[in-house]
């Protein structure tokens, strides 16, 4: 992860035993990579995110189900409709919807891409949702909006040169605005002192991406 300048893993902790790891490999090998490594292939490129990353969101949100859905995200990145349509917003707002990620938006949203075309220069949010579940479901436009999500929140949350992705799991989790959300954003300390601090399902979720057999550990 030397373009992140983080080092994996990056803490001591652990989620996954050592006697799950065989499966986890197997399942990100035989199911992830073989059924959507060229499409992550693809986000990664258009996105300009790490496809380790997109990997291992994947796995922990959904272990590669592309119907994963629960009452607030759908799909395989698990997106929820309301995120989904803030983050386009805000993609376009900031002058940073390139024209291969506006043509894959264009090619699903249809007439409704033109709802991001009326967007003003610095706009974060129209204030309602324009994305649908049917959307979510599709693997592409999930895997482009989560990963757009991901991209958004790395690049806000680097600290002097290093992408703090203990606060981009959470975030992304949770949401910003969330009183756990809000203490992360807050956070000053190590990524050993955030887990301290967050409820244990936040915890584990940052032990899963970022410790001892966490999913960076074993992809990369």
């Amino acid at each position: 992860m030397a373009e992140l300048a983080i080092k994996i893993p990056s803490i001591t902790a652990k989620f996954y035993p050592d006697y799950a790891v065989p499966q986890i490999k197997d399942k990100i090998n035989s199911v992830i990579e073989a059924k959507y490594g060229k499409l992550i292939d693809n986000i990664s490129r258009i996105t300009g995110l790490n496809r380790d990353i997109i990997l291992s969101f994947i796995f922990i949100e959904s272990a590669g189900k592309e119907n994963a859905e629960t009452p607030y995200a759908v799909g395989i990145l698990q997106v929820s409709k309301a995120t989904a349509s803030d983050a386009l917003i805000k993609e376009k707002g900031r002058d940073r919807l390139s024209g291969e990620e506006a043509e894959m938006v264009k090619k699903y949203l249809g007439e409704r891409y033109s709802i991001i075309e009326k967007v003003k220069p610095k706009q974060t949010t129209i204030g309602k949702t324009f994305i649908t579940r049917e959307d979510l479901l599709k693997v592409e436009f999930n895997l482009l909006v989560g990963s757009i999500i991901l991209k958004q929140l790395i690049d806000e949350f680097t600290e002097n040169g290093v992408a703090r992705l203990d606060k981009v799991a959470v975030l992304y989790n949770t949401g910003r605005f969330s009183k756990v959300g809000k203490d992360v954003i807050a956070h000053k300390g190590t990524t050993d002192e955030l887990i301290a601090k967050i409820p244990v399902g936040q915890g584990d979720y940052v032990k899963k991406l970022l410790g001892v057999n966490g999913l960076l550990d074993l992809i990369i």
